[in-house]
């Protein structure tokens, strides 16, 4: 028989373990699955499935007397017709007015959900009024149930499996969260969930019974974890009678955590986020595997749902290395046979991770492999014309983009030349600096985002101080923005775009086409670019780029609510247009 003070104490030590790996995967499931109730509150108490509902019931008892001299589709209409008067105040009133994230922000804290925020900022241009609102909220409860389905519950059952591994393994991955989408099983597992669900629901249209059923199938994720080929309601009846006289145990044990709960509301949460989550998640999965050894050791009927043998205990070396050795075999790997070979020499550790290769259920391999090196030597010439190629790259990005949005070419940035040198020192930057880190695609985005952030903030502050306060653009009015200087949203490009650089674009360029050019030749092309650019350069420093389209800017809010110095930088630049004008 299980005992709280034990679950408890197991608990701590998986903490102990692995404490900021459990703190990142509670945090994601919390996040992203809504597990962990008073969390994140603030964010997860919308639910935008229940708009069109609130709108017909709203209708049907408040304005009876309405539904009855008009048609019900009316009534409707109207209501979003108001909604949709309510939207467009609360966006015209925001301080963001521009850029994408601004609008996706804007839209939804009107409509009160992301998904259907997004969906109205698509529709805006061709669908207006009452429809706008209603085909937005429509579609955003769609979305968000397909997330609920494939994602919410997908993630909550990987938490369960990573807390479970995390018991008897020493480095068990955060990734793990993700493992039913590499063995594939996401419709299996989304059936299983779906269906304690729908269960649950309706047993909570009696008194008590969804608080009793919700402790009834509180195993049924664990045994999705460990067994994603069950079939719904087998999971369901083996989790019934695995709670079979533990409900009320499992009862007080959650209130056992009043304490903790009540420390963080004192907390604003923190308490939750940085221990109380990743405690009672460890107490939950210790609660399933204690009830799953009783069953075993009693011999219950229900065992044959217990596949996993290696959940709880590491398997014998040799039997590691040959499994390990068989999915080298079976990889699409090109150098399976050192891979294969290795499986027998290299070190191994039975207890450092689960040993995916013995699962019940193969992880899949990529099908899709891109065959380029990463990792290969650029040399000066190859630095030099990489530079000049990226900063033309930007340049036409930039012409283009204001020829979609303005329907002007425009010679864009400081220099008269084809250049932005701004985008060819960002990639070339992110090309040395972040060497060490190519194996790493995760970090090395975040990296080029905080790289190309400096180089793109100081470089609005140099020009700024260098020519009077006039600016080459300022993001003022965009979400996340940090003294008009950088955002967000541009961050969120500028590191996609060097990720794209430094993994396909630079090798593919280097390999492809530089190599291809004999070095004399790359040579005197550099020396020619370099001339070119530093004469255009000195020639800038004094008559620089500037005119509609690359200085001036149309503010679409009000001058009054800026900062001082961004008001006074405002009344320079009319004030050097009308002088121009005059």
């Amino acid at each position: 028989m299980w005992k709280r003070g034990e679950l408890k104490r197991k608990s701590r030590g998986i903490i102990k373990k692995h404490y900021w790996r459990v703190i990142a995967v509670s945090f994601i499931v919390a996040f992203i699955a809504g597990s962990y109730n008073g969390t994140f509150s603030a964010v997860f108490s919308y639910d935008s499935s229940k708009e069109i509902s609130n709108v017909v019931q709203d209708n049907t008892v408040s304005d009876f007397n309405d539904v009855q001299t008009k048609r019900f589709s009316d009534v409707i209409l109207d209501e979003f017709s108001e909604r949709n008067q309510t939207e467009e105040e609360i966006m015209e009133n925001s301080p963001y007015k521009r850029g994408v994230f601004s609008s996706i922000f804007n839209h939804t804290v009107a409509t009160g959900s992301i998904f259907s925020g997004i969906i109205a900022m698509l529709l805006k241009p061709m669908v207006k009024g009452a429809w706008l609102s209603l085909i937005s909220a429509a579609a955003g409860a769609a979305l968000l149930f397909f997330w609920w389905l494939l994602v919410q519950n997908i993630i909550q059952v990987g938490g369960c499996r990573f807390f479970m591994e995390a018991e008897t393994y020493k480095n068990t991955a955060g990734k793990r969260v993700l493992y039913l989408y590499k063995i594939r099983r996401v419709w299996k597992v989304t059936r299983i969930m779906a269906r304690k669900f729908l269960y649950q629901w309706l047993w909570s249209l009696t008194v008590i019974g969804g608080w009793i059923k919700g402790y009834s199938y509180m195993m049924v994720p664990y045994l999705a974890a460990e067994n994603p080929n069950l079939h719904g309601r087998e999971a369901i009846l083996v989790s019934r009678r695995m709670m079979n006289g533990n409900k009320w145990k499992a009862f007080l044990l959650d209130c056992s955590f009043l304490g903790w709960s009540i420390l963080s509301l004192l907390t604003l949460g923190l308490v939750n986020i940085f221990y109380a989550n990743p405690y009672k998640a460890g107490v939950r999965a210790e609660l399933y595997l204690a009830l799953r050894k009783k069953a075993m050791e009693e011999n219950a009927e229900y065992c044959h749902v217990f596949t996993d043998r290696y959940l709880t205990a590491p398997p014998a070396e040799e039997e590691l290395r040959a499994a390990m050795e068989r999915a080298a075999k079976m990889s699409e790997s090109q150098n399976w046979r050192e891979e294969a070979k290795a499986a027998w020499e290299q070190p191994l550790d039975v207890r450092e991770e689960y040993p995916s290769a013995l699962f019940t259920v193969p992880e899949s391999e990529r099908r899709f492999r891109m065959n380029v090196d990463y990792h290969c030597k650029y040399g000066v010439t190859g630095i030099i014309l990489l530079f000049f190629i990226f900063s033309f790259v930007g340049w036409c990005w930039e012409v283009g983009l204001h020829l979609v949005q303005n329907g002007q070419f425009v010679n864009r940035g400081v220099f008269h030349g084809p250049w932005l040198p701004i985008y060819g020192s960002g990639g070339v930057l992110v090309l040395i600096l972040l060497k060490r880190f190519r194996d790493h695609p995760v970090v090395t985005f975040f990296l080029t985002v905080v790289v190309c952030g400096c180089v793109e903030y100081f470089t609005s502050w140099y020009l700024e101080i260098t020519h009077n306060g006039v600016k080459w653009w300022d993001y003022s009015g965009y979400f996340l923005n940090l003294d008009g200087r950088i955002c967000a949203e541009g961050l969120l490009i500028f590191g996609l775009g060097g990720c794209a650089f430094i993994y396909i674009l630079a090798p593919l360029i280097m390999n492809g086409l530089i190599k291809k050019i004999p070095m004399k030749v790359r040579i005197l092309l550099c020396a020619a670019l370099i001339s070119a650019f530093a004469g255009d350069y000195f020639y800038s420093r004094s008559n620089p780029n500037v005119g509609q389209g690359i200085t001036d800017y149309a503010w679409e809010y009000r001058p009054e609510e800026l900062p001082e110095k961004r008001r006074r930088s405002h009344a320079a630049e009319l004030l050097k247009e009308r002088l121009d004008a005059a």
